[in-house]
């Protein structure tokens, strides 16, 4: 299982108080430092307003990661997750595709349906019940999935929620046969069907506890439609604010337990450690955690402490020893 840091955007309000320059060089600083270290990928999220309300200093993840893609050369690059809705999916995938230009071909895009009404509501996008957003993010699914593929024919498609005309996309993607597409969440209906015909990859929030029979859904999703389930990479999403026992704040707020969406919430008050947690889903066959780190805005300790535990957790590190 490989390690991937999500890093500080100021969404947990990492950068209050801070000037935007010097958050944006401490940002910047940590990647090359992660990359250094041996994390295998890095990676940003959408959100456009700071989780607990204020005006901090918060980044824009797409314009950031066009910034990463030059300054971190090595390491992947991903988003867990682009809100689809806030966009044309033509123009999801157009920018997608110039970024893995950029990067040289280390994008992975991940997509989702976005779950923060004061964020539709400020910026004036409609925030629609989660069946219609769902809906919206299949087809988005759908176009972009087609525009990001090498060698496909201009794109058609006519639905209830977006329509492209014999839309062209070059570049397209320089991995092949396309960028790799990624859907975050945990609905076992919907996202992980979604999952199972669209992607190459499921970023899952859930805890270790219920992460085996979410596994096994997900290969039963899989095997509805006839498609191998070891072709459906499965990750895990792990937020800066979980209070894995042991494990210090770094200064960083935590996280209450009816601030969190995952499944078995309920469990989120008994966690383990987190090398334990790593250990756990190292043993169940992951593809790799995609973990934020509290404290990180403040200090580089908190950067070596997740190392350390990737190690005892048995986590590959690129160039490093295990």
């Amino acid at each position: 299982m490989k390690a991937g840091l999500i890093l500080p955007q100021g969404w947990f309000g990492e950068f209050e108080g801070w000037d935007p320059l010097r958050a944006y060089d401490r940002i910047i600083e940590l990647a090359k430092l992660a990359e250094g270290l041996g994390i295998e990928s890095l990676w940003t999220g959408e959100h456009v307003l700071t989780k607990w309300g204020g005006e901090q200093v918060l980044f824009e993840c797409v314009t950031l990661t066009a910034a990463l893609a030059v300054e971190a050369p090595r390491a992947e690059l991903g988003f867990t997750v682009l809100n689809s809705t806030f966009r044309n999916p033509a123009l999801t995938a157009k920018m997608a595709s110039t970024l893995d230009v950029i990067s040289r071909g280390r994008l992975t895009l991940g997509l989702g349906c976005g779950f923060r009404a004061d964020e539709a509501d400020a910026f004036g996008y409609d925030f629609l019940p989660l069946k219609d957003r769902l809906a919206t993010l299949a087809e988005h699914l759908e176009i972009i999935s087609k525009m990001v593929t090498a060698d496909e024919p201009p794109v058609e498609f006519h639905g209830r929620y977006a329509t492209v005309r014999q839309v062209v996309n070059n570049p397209r993607s320089v991995q092949r046969p396309r960028i790799p597409i990624l859907i975050g969440g945990h609905g076992p209906n919907v996202t992980f069907r979604l999952a199972a015909k669209y992607c190459d990859e499921i970023n899952l929030d859930v805890l270790p506890a219920a992460t085996a029979q979410a596994c096994a859904l997900l290969r039963h999703r899989c095997e509805e439609i006839g498609r191998d389930p070891q072709t459906l990479a499965i990750s895990i999403s792990v937020p800066p604010s979980l209070a894995w026992r042991g494990l210090a704040s770094g200064g960083q707020r935590m996280m209450r337990p009816d601030e969190i969406a995952f499944t078995d919430a309920a469990s989120a008050s008994d966690l383990p450690s987190r090398a334990e947690a790593f250990a756990t889903w190292q043993e169940q066959g992951l593809a790799r955690i995609v973990a934020g780190v509290p404290g990180l805005a403040l200090s580089d300790d908190p950067l070596y402490a997740f190392i350390d535990d990737c190690r005892a957790a048995g986590l590959e590190l690129a160039g490093q020893p295990v």
